[in-house]
């Protein structure tokens, strides 16, 4: 089965949507190829997508084709084998919400997200050690499929371009990453001009020297014109304009 979740992780995103509805008809033992580009959401929805690919029977398989953060970096720990585009991303943190509310209240709250934490550790934990995933967590760590193959977390890096990413609960943070996948592609002249050899770049200096000296050069004012008899109002102002 071939699917592809994309956007954020929200239960009425319709490629989750359409991904549980296609685990119901799929054979136990049937291979998975999933691949994913999501900036995150529910972690809890995150959490119990990764334990259906756990417990799925076939080979699975989760390519990460643009960024598997937060949340999404949870259902991309369910593979069997994680594969990532050369210049994608990995992305984890510690769990997040807003709150409102009394002292107590608030203090629940912190409480809960230590608890809701300690299930996002586990996550990551049969991967690499726990220590360095608290770590990574703590620190919000971005990872290229370089770094994320060093330390483990993924198992190939695939030699291609990554797509951007949809999001509308991280919006800021998308734009961000699209920004930053743009780049290459902006520097890209600047590197092909590193091929110019010494001789052409002299001669480009050249010109442009003499195109500046050109103009800064006093023009000289052209000799005046014989006053034209009985002309009126309408052709003096369009000579005019014409100088």
């Amino acid at each position: 089965m071939k699917h592809k979740i994309k956007g954020d992780i929200i239960s009425w995103n319709s490629s989750i949507w359409d991904f549980n509805n296609k685990m119901k008809t799929i054979k136990e033992d049937d291979d998975i190829d999933l691949e994913i580009n999501s900036y995150g959401g529910d972690v809890f929805l995150g959490i119990d997508l990764m334990n259906t690919l756990r417990g799925h029977k076939g080979k699975v398989t989760v390519t990460i084709t643009g960024i598997a953060a937060s949340a999404a970096s949870v259902i991309v720990m369910g593979a069997d084998v994680i594969r990532a585009y050369s210049n994608t991303q990995l992305m984890l943190h510690n769990a997040w919400t807003y709150a409102v509310g009394n002292a107590k209240e608030l203090r629940k709250v912190a409480d809960d997200l230590d608890s809701i934490g300690e299930s996002v550790l586990a996550c990551y934990t049969h991967r690499i050690d726990e220590d360095e995933a608290k770590k990574l967590l703590d620190d919000e760590t971005y990872l290229s499929a370089k770094k994320a193959l060093e330390k483990g977390l993924i198992d190939e890096i695939v030699d291609s371009k990554p797509e951007e990413v949809e999001s509308s609960i991280f919006e800021n943070k998308a734009k961000e990453f699209n920004n930053q996948i743009s780049k290459p592609a902006l520097s890209q002249p600047a590197v092909a001009s590193a091929s110019i050899d010494a001789e052409t770049l002299k001669q480009m200096f050249t010109e442009f020297k003499n195109e500046i000296k050109n103009d800064f050069k006093p023009k000289e004012e052209p000799a005046p014109k014989p006053a034209e008899p009985k002309q009126n109002m309408s052709s003096l102002f369009l000579h005019l304009k014409g100088e």
